[in-house]
Formats: C-alpha cells, sequence, structure tokens
C-alpha cells in the first residue's frame, strides 16, 4: 500500500471548519467537511502543507473566531505524521514572487504550493486561480467542491 501524498487549500480547510452564516453556502460547509474528514481517515495519504500554508490556516480561523482551543488542537494534529510540513525556503519565496508576477495571481497561492513541488500528487483547492499552469505543473488540480469555485476575497459562485 502506497502513501498519497495531497495538497489541501487553505479554502477547503475554511468552508470546512467554519459554518457559514449564509444558508445558502451550508453545502459548500457540509461538502467540505465531508471532504476533508475522509481524506484525515484515509490511512493511505498524507496531507502535504507549508509553513506558510499552517501559518495562514490558523489565521483564517481565528479571524472567523473559532475557539483557541479548536485551533489548538488543530495544530496539535498538525504535528502529527498525518501531515508533511515543508518548510519555506528563501528560493521558494524568489519563485513565487516571480511566478506572481508572471500570472498576475496572489503570491500566496504560490507560498502554500511552491514548497510542496515534486511533493504532492494532487491538490484539492476550490480556487479558479489553481487551474493556471503554474498549478497544475506542481500536481493534478481536483476541486472536490464541484461545482462550487472560489476567487480570493470574493463570495463562493456555483458554476454550472
Amino acid at each position: 500500500m502506497s502513501t498519497r501524498f495531497v495538497l489541501i487549500d487553505t479554502n477547503i480547510w475554511h468552508f470546512a471548519l467554519v459554518k457559514p452564516i449564509e444558508e445558502e453556502y451550508i453545502i459548500i460547509h457540509e461538502k467540505a467537511l465531508e471532504f476533508l474528514s475522509r481524506i484525515i481517515d484515509d490511512k493511505t495519504v498524507r496531507i502535504g502543507m507549508s509553513t506558510y500554508q499552517v501559518a495562514e490556516i490558523i489565521e483564517v480561523l481565528r479571524r472567523s473566531r473559532v475557539p483557541n482551543q479548536v485551533i489548538k488542537d488543530i495544530l496539535d494534529d498538525f504535528k502529527t505524521t498525518k501531515f508533511y510540513i515543508a518548510p519555506l525556503m528563501r528560493e521558494h519565496v524568489i519563485k513565487s514572487i516571480s511566478l506572481s508576477l508572471e500570472s498576475g495571481i496572489h503570491i500566496y497561492d504560490y507560498l502554500v504550493s511552491i514548497p510542496l513541488e515534486n511533493i504532492v500528487d494532487e491538490i484539492f483547492s476550490a480556487d479558479k486561480h489553481f487551474k493556471h499552469k503554474h498549478f497544475t505543473n506542481i500536481a493534478k488540480v481536483t476541486n472536490p467542491l464541484e461545482p462550487w469555485t472560489v476567487t480570493e476575497g470574493r463570495m463562493p459562485t456555483r458554476m454550472e
């Protein structure tokens, strides 16, 4: 039984762990929570994250008023062998800046993914930006929340 390495973008974590106020987005929350639970329970899958993404997830949860103890528990989970935390190195930042300037996509998606290049087999994201070749060249990109998509700073939209 071989182990797969996957990256789960911050938007999936956010949708799974923060119940939306708006009724129309409950379906996204439920879909994300089911997906994340399935991946976490799958013994053949390890979740890769950059050190930047760990901080990003914790900050998104803090801003969403997730209780501190829940955040601390999640951080403890990140320390287990289920997770592979890749350091964010100087060369990753330089490459991220270069690719961001080339594509016009904000640097944060690159800081999440570039440290996991040649490590992850699949990237799970609902962010439209991850369909760009810079990310599909890193790994296969799948949106587990289809037909819902997101763009940074905007509400999710349903693409039919």
